[in-house]
């Protein structure tokens, strides 16, 4: 019985992360997210072209 309050609990918990997820996606439609290697700056401004 434990274990299935502990499955249940990850189970809200994961639906609750793509709940969030979805508005957060309709928050901000245009933001494009962090780009792995760029420094978050996405301007160009940190030398390298994977900001672009």
């Amino acid at each position: 019985m434990g274990y299935l309050i502990s499955l249940l609990g990850l189970t809200a918990l994961c639906a609750f992360w793509v709940v969030f997820q979805l508005w957060l996606k309709k928050q901000e439609p245009n933001h494009a997210g962090f780009k792995a290697g760029c420094g978050a700056c996405k301007s160009g401004s940190c030398g390298t072209d994977s900001c672009s």
